[in-house]
């Protein structure tokens, strides 16, 4: 016979306790993090009329911090977030840098994307590798426990 749980919600006594989960959902995460990084280009954009080291600095800072509150069901969704959140500030951010001559939309597009992407490809991976390793690193030790 089992007696009645003491709280709402909570196990019955003399039953193991489900462990909290703790962090914060990926997907949410994930949504705030890429907003920030546009945010950030696009502030950039505004000022200084491209996107550099203030979009890198924050997408680095972002991922690292998203890796870091992740909860673990959802570890790998930061690590595939840096090239998305920094793709997504190419396109919505950098809008005011697509040449307004030079053939067709779609080519001054996608030179403007090549161009933005290839000078910050560093940045991205090293910003994906960062949250990737930190993911890595929190499951290990979580296995361990």
């Amino acid at each position: 016979m089992t007696l009645p749980s003491p709280v709402a919600g909570e196990a019955a006594w003399g039953e193991p306790r489900e462990p909290r989960r703790r962090g914060l959902p990926g997907g949410r995460v994930v949504t705030v993090a890429t907003l920030l990084v546009v945010a950030a280009a696009a502030a950039e954009v505004a000022l200084t009329e491209s996107i550099g080291l203030w979009t890198d600095a924050t997408l680095v800072t972002v991922s690292i911090l998203a890796a870091l509150v992740t909860r673990a069901g959802d570890r790998s969704l930061p690590a595939m977030m840096p090239p998305l959140a920094f793709l997504a500030a190419a396109l919505v951010a950098g809008q005011p840098l697509v040449a307004s001559t030079g053939g067709s939309a779609w080519t001054r597009q996608g030179l403007m994307l090549f161009e933005v992407l290839g000078a910050h490809a560093i940045w991205v991976v090293g910003a994906t590798a960062a949250a990737t390793v930190i993911a890595l690193v929190r499951h290990l030790a979580a296995r361990r426990r």
